[in-house]
């Protein structure tokens, strides 16, 4: 009886263990599927990773460069300031010492610097044209032609 019956289970044994070989090939086509795209996924990410470091290696050696840059800016100003502060000092114990350069100093425009700009805005030479007389100051401006008259 089991030799009859292993005679009759023996194709239906035989074709399950067939569509068993090809269940696990098509699962095993299916896996190499899958880890072909994980490397290639992989190999991407890599590359991005890369591109980012050195993108990060850029901005980081450019934030150094900027970061001497306004140091030495920062110097600089320090500097202008202090040279600033020394001359206004200067300048300050002049007047209080000289009455004449304290009287030169309490003009709003001083009568020399204005009549200097005026002499360099006409000033001759091959392509030269006089400039208009902007070298006074806005209170000093004539509004019109009769105010240039009356100061005449």
């Amino acid at each position: 009886m089991i030799t009859r019956w292993l005679s009759s289970a023996t194709p239906w044994l035989i074709a399950g263990l067939i569509g068993l070989l090809v269940f696990q090939f098509q699962y095993a086509q299916k896996l190499d599927a899958e880890r072909e795209l994980a490397e290639v996924r992989e190999e991407h990410e890599r590359n991005r990773a890369d591109i980012l470091l050195e993108n990060q290696r850029d901005l980081r050696q450019q934030n150094a460069t900027l970061n001497r840059s306004l140091a030495e800016r920062d110097r600089l100003l320090g500097e202008i300031a202090d040279d600033m502060s020394a001359s206004r000092t200067a300048l300050e114990q002049l007047g209080e010492t000289d009455a004449e350069s304290r009287v030169w100093m309490d003009e709003p425009v001083p009568a020399g610097i204005a009549e200097w700009v005026r002499q360099l805005q006409t000033r001759s030479g091959p392509t030269a044209a006089p400039m208009p007389d902007r070298a006074r100051a806005p209170y000093q401006r004539a509004a019109g032609p009769s105010a240039d008259s009356a100061k005449q």
